[in-house]
């Protein structure tokens, strides 16, 4: 039977966003206490080679490959290369900078050119208003800018070992507290909470 309308969308597969950042971080830590020189470039080449099978096992799994992460492991590969290539770490510090950046503007652009990124994405997940759909792609674009701040500021001010773990520990928190604030907007604003009172039809 096919989901029924009043069903919930299906969770996207965190695992294939995450799991290379897990790994990145499991690995950088692993070397680093091992002793190991160059720990951060060993590191983000297996993180770049990870990032790569998630996209892989996403189009498998999946049957499509969201475009956004397509973009994400594109910049993850160039940027590793870069670095790799150059003996310099900053290309692999930079790239959250430069993700962030890109889809902060992305979202925002889209929302004021009428072509509201969010809401392709997400229009089958949530029933909301044009207005609605452009205030939630500005928090969203505002977000992004913020994080794109907050890496600025970690792998400029604190060591390497701070903004390996913080990709992990900070980013991942910041980013379950912003979609937390976000619930009360969604509530407000979309069909979530009725669907959510509506009966369940099982077979």
């Amino acid at each position: 039977m096919t989901e029924s309308p009043t069903q919930p969308p299906k969770t996207p597969n965190m695992w294939i966003e995450y799991g290379p950042i897990i790994v990145f971080v499991a690995l950088y830590n692993i070397l680093r206490m091992r002793g190991v020189e160059g720990a951060i470039f060993i590191a983000a080449g297996v993180f770049a080679v990870a990032a790569i099978i998630a996209l892989i096992y996403g189009r498998v799994k999946e049957g499509v490959i969201p475009k956004m992460l397509l973009l994400t492991t594109v910049i993850i590969v160039i940027s590793v290369g870069l670095a790799l290539f150059t003996g310099n770490p900053i290309f692999v510090y930079m790239k959250p900078t430069v993700v962030n950046i890109i889809f902060g503007l992305a979202v925002i652009g889209g929302a004021i050119a009428n072509k509201n990124v969010l809401k392709m994405m997400m229009g089958s997940a949530y029933k909301m208003s044009d207005e609605a759909w452009n205030k939630f792609a500005i928090r969203w674009g505002l977000f992004f800018f913020a994080m794109a701040a907050v890496n600025e500021i970690v792998w400029r001010n604190f060591s390497e070992g701070f903004w390996a773990n913080f990709k992990l520990f900070g980013f991942m928190p910041l980013t379950l507290i912003f979609l937390l604030t976000q619930m009360p907007f969604l509530l407000k604003h979309s069909d979530i909470k009725e669907r959510m009172d509506e009966p369940q039809i099982k077979d």
